[in-house]
């Protein structure tokens, strides 16, 4: 028998707001249907935040498979990122929110000294170890990478609603762009959790998987 793949959903909940729900429960329907023919319905109880927790940013984690393993609440605390090394992996699959993260924490390792990574499959950008990309050119135009490994939720619904776009983006394109955005279900654009683009380009080499 086989060993049964096990998700993850990570959902933001804020001043008692259960941020992005309706993407999350289709993402997590969809995924569940897809692989356990189940379509699990996500049940966040406010009274299972710990009340030292209810007056910050909470980090909702869940696993599941068929059915809800797990729910847990954790304060969340967003991590600085000043420099970035990209790698490449052109293998590299991680279409669904699986909770093994191996295959990424494996070029995470790679990242030669730099705080995070931007990881580049078939010479094209992808995502981050833990977010979605958007860049930023000059005029404030805002694109994120069509060639993404996962659709995160807040990249859907950024799209949805027109504030960012998807193109192509390759390395040669990146002095095309001013700054780059780390976004998920976590993080928004307004947290400004990001790097100029010059930084990237100013330690530029690209560390290959094995």
């Amino acid at each position: 028998m086989s060993e049964k793949t096990i998700f993850l959903e990570t959902i933001k909940i804020e001043n008692g707001t259960v941020c992005n729900f309706d993407f999350h429960q289709r993402r997590l329907a969809e995924t569940a249907y897809l692989h356990y023919k189940t379509e699990p319905f996500l049940d966040i109880k406010m009274s299972g935040i710990p009340q030292k927790l209810r007056d910050k940013r909470v980090k909702c984690r869940i696993l599941y498979a068929e059915d809800i393993l797990s729910v847990e609440f954790h304060a969340y605390q967003a991590k600085q990122i000043r420099s970035l090394q990209i790698v490449e992996d052109n293998n590299i699959i991680y279409n669904y929110k699986y909770a093994d993260r191996s295959s990424l924490n494996r070029l995470l390792e790679k990242r030669d000294g730099a705080d995070e990574i931007i990881i580049l499959k078939n010479g094209k950008i992808t995502d981050s170890s833990y977010s979605n990309l958007v860049f930023e050119t000059r005029d404030g135009q805002l694109f994120t990478p069509e060639s993404f490994l996962l659709n995160g939720t807040k990249r859907q619904f950024l799209l949805q609603n027109g504030t960012i776009s998807e193109k192509e983006i390759s390395v040669n394109d990146l002095h095309l762009y001013e700054r780059v955005y780390f976004i998920n279900a976590m993080l928004d654009l307004e947290d400004n959790i990001s790097v100029r683009v010059e930084n990237i380009l100013n330690r530029y080499h690209i560390m290959t998987s094995d």
